[in-house]
């Protein structure tokens, strides 16, 4: 009996263990701070702490470092996401950094960042007798760093493995002679080549291991392998459902439109040289279109479908302005009827919105290219401006009539301006941050987006303050990460993280998106990337309005599997927590 009592006793105080319930875990980072003498090994120590949240990413340091720490801990926390393949959007991550010495700051602490984080998302323990150094790149390789011979002084005092960045196991470093000439002594000092591995076993009894991946790693860690999951796009029915309704208008518009182009073109007067033109965009063929449709892959047709209803319309109205008797007075009043028709968005619907929203202001653009063109009379390309704004107006006002088609979300309850306040607030600190160290076309595209942005936040159109603020953090995180990895990689990474976003959703954007970005990665690799980033980021539209939180369960056993080696093993926690519960009940018992 009081055997039993033991057991239960022992059970339920390691169910009500914080540690598990805080997801916590501490690491040692090796680093080096600078004294009288020079550079000197240091330990600074980690905590990871994750909890329901909204996606945030919290640092906490002292002594005080450099801006580059911070920056190691958003990328820990993303590549531990997506080696996982999960959507993390629901966790707050809380980084705590300590150190007795004033270390120097930067980013060769991100490997054990991204350590730590793993393990704190599968609840498992890791072996602190092993340490590691190396920055952290986005595919979870571990790059380069410096100052390995002081580290692994340090380490040695500590542990009894030292993993560094495959390649510097042979480092540089300076020897000292002195040559006697008579009375003098003279000092010189010339690098030599020092093997890290031999000299760290010989002199400081200390394994040193090279690594190439977070996964390699984790294993000397943990005594786990990492399991890959497999992630695949699948539409859904509201998306099938909706898409086929948009194939099949712009089919039947694109068909009618072709016709009437070659019919008019039969009957036109103008010159053989523009009749050559025109045939080309009359002639174009809808077969692609219907090819994909008759595979269901129904926004694919409407793409299609759209960009030759574009060349169609832009053939008729080119044959009315060439046989107009004032191109001039043509154009002007051909844009004028396009503003005329414009529309305000009005739905409580985020992702409706946004889809109408997207399109109308593609229709602005285009018509203020087509009023550029007219200024300076250059009308045949104003017309074609002109058709473009035409032909996404049509597009704009089908999606207004699928209103009541639309998939059904929840209407937001909580607080738009709050909300757009905070995704400009998040997003204008990324860009802060970046601008000084890069500066290219997506932090371009991304510094413009959030003006818009805080625009409509001054005008109170808080949906489109929030819609556009999105879609600068997409840029603003591709700004950095072109400097990192050639596109092939950077597609192939977003569009992971994009099908992860969509797993857990419904949403018709983001899947709009995703298969948008499908159709264009071998013609336009940035446009491919910015659309898988996009579909990322707006398929979280209704979880972001109504604060959901609904954290993925994480079930270790799925992601874990148990692996031999010939380091030393790490006891398991939840195998210690056991025997130290089973101890205090026996003193429990013991006392009643």
């Amino acid at each position: 009996m009081k055997l039993r009592f033991l057991l239960i006793l022992s059970i339920v105080i390691f169910s009500l263990s914080p540690i598990l319930a805080l997801k916590e875990t501490t690491i040692y980072l090796p680093a080096v701070q600078e004294t009288e003498y020079g550079y000197e090994g240091a330990l600074a120590t980690l905590t990871v702490n994750i909890k329901e949240g909204e996606g945030h990413v919290y640092v906490d340091t002292w002594p005080l470092t450099k801006i580059d720490t911070q920056a190691s801990a958003r990328m820990a926390k993303q590549v531990a996401c997506d080696i996982l393949n999960l959507d993390c959007s629901n966790y707050d991550f809380f980084y705590i950094i300590r150190s007795e010495a004033q270390i120097v700051g930067g980013p060769s602490g991100g490997a054990a960042m991204t350590i730590a984080t793993l393990a704190s998302l599968l609840n498992t323990t890791i072996n602190n007798n092993v340490l590691i150094t190396g920055t952290i790149n986005l595919d979870g390789s571990i790059g380069p760093v410096s100052g390995i011979m002081e580290k692994a002084e340090a380490v040695s005092k500590k542990g009894n493995t030292f993993l560094i960045p495959y390649g510097q196991s042979v480092i540089s470093v300076e020897e000292t002679k002195k040559e006697k000439i008579g009375p003098l002594v003279i000092q010189q000092s010339a690098p030599k080549k020092l093997d890290i591995i031999k000299y760290a076993k010989e002199n400081l009894n200390l394994t040193v291991k090279e690594v190439k991946t977070v996964q390699e790693a984790f294993k000397y860690f943990t005594n786990y392998e990492l399991k890959v999951k497999e992630v695949e796009f699948k539409r859904t029915e509201e998306y099938q459902k909706v898409m086929k309704k948009l194939a099949d208008d712009l089919l039947n518009q694109s068909n009618k439109l072709k016709k009437e182009c070659e019919e008019k073109l039969s009957n036109s007067k103008i010159s053989y040289d523009y009749e050559k033109q025109v045939s080309k965009l009359c002639s174009l063929s809808l077969d692609k279109a219907r090819e994909n449709y008759n595979k269901e892959n129904y926004y694919s047709a409407a793409s299609l479908a759209f960009s030759n209803l574009i060349s169609y319309r832009y053939g008729l109205n080119l044959i009315d302005l060439l046989e107009s008797k004032n191109k001039k007075y043509f154009l002007k009043n051909y844009l004028r009827n396009i503003e005329s028709r414009i529309f305000d968005v009005n739905t409580s619907n985020i992702e409706l919105y946004a889809i109408i929203e997207e399109r109308i202001s593609e229709v602005r653009e285009n018509l203020e290219l087509g009023w550029k063109n007219y200024y300076n009379e250059n009308y045949i390309q104003g017309i074609y401006y002109g058709s473009f704004a035409d032909s996404r107006l049509y597009t704009a006002n089908l999606w207004k009539e699928y209103a009541e088609e639309f998939p059904v979300y929840i209407e937001t309850k909580a607080d738009l301006k709050e909300i757009s306040n905070d995704v400009i607030s998040k997003v204008s600190s990324i860009l802060t941050y970046i601008s000084f160290t890069t500066s290219n076309k997506f932090l371009d595209k991304a510094n413009d987006l959030l003006n818009k942005a805080k625009d409509n936040y001054n005008s109170k159109n808080y949906y489109s303050a929030i819609i556009l603020g999105l879609k600068s953090e997409a840029n603003a995180e591709l700004s950095a990460e072109v400097l990192q990895k050639d596109k092939d990689y950077l597609i192939e990474l977003h569009r992971k993280r994009a099908l992860i976003s969509l797993n857990k959703t419904n949403s018709v954007i983001g899947q709009s998106y995703f298969e948008y970005a499908e159709t264009l990665k071998k013609d336009n690799k940035d446009a491919s990337l910015t659309y898988y980033t996009y579909a990322e980021k707006l398929s979280r539209l209704n979880k972001l309005l109504n604060k959901e939180i609904t954290s993925e369960k994480i079930e270790p056993k799925e992601y874990l599997s148990p692996v031999s080696c010939n380091y030393e093993k790490a006891i398991p926690f939840f195998l210690i927590s056991i025997i130290l519960c089973f101890i205090a009940g026996i003193i429990v018992g013991r006392f009643i």
